[in-house]
């Protein structure tokens, strides 16, 4: 029987990663499992590492990660928050297995129009990718 202690939850911060981690905290909630909050992003392939650029971006997604967990973290699920530097999907299917997480938890839509048409959808790769289950949480606008 499969038991599911701890849930990785991919963000971008849009509305659709937002949606997925309020199905995700729910799910965490009624299983008694962790949730791992992980934000991956990718530095230009023109600035190192450790220019004063990627230190920046790094502080302010350390920020906007800690206030989207903050968010949640009073629902009564433990909320782990981690920023990786990398091609996104690799770096969230990565994560699953050193976090040793049991299942992802994606909204299936995030980004779009020309950056989603030119690199295809994050969600897409890691759910071709990942060895663990995905459960992808189709996005619904509260826009009529």
């Amino acid at each position: 029987m499969l038991q599911i202690r701890r849930i990785l939850v991919p963000t971008d911060f849009s509305d659709a990663a937002d949606q997925a981690l309020r199905y995700a905290v729910d799910l965490a909630s009624k299983l008694g499992a962790e949730v791992h909050l992980v934000h991956a992003w990718q530095l230009s392939a023109y600035a190192s590492p450790t220019s004063d650029l990627a230190k920046g971006m790094e502080r302010d997604l350390s920020r906007d990660l800690a206030a989207v967990a903050q968010r949640y973290g009073s629902h009564g699920v433990t909320m782990h928050r981690h920023l990786r530097m990398g091609v996104p999907y690799v770096e969230i299917v990565e994560a699953t297995k050193d976090l040793d997480c049991d299942l992802v938890v994606i909204g299936t839509t995030g980004k779009t129009g020309l950056e989603h048409f030119l690199l295809g959808s994050v969600a897409e790769r890691i759910v071709r990718t990942s060895e663990k289950p995905v459960l992808t949480v189709r996005y619904k606008s509260a826009a009529p």
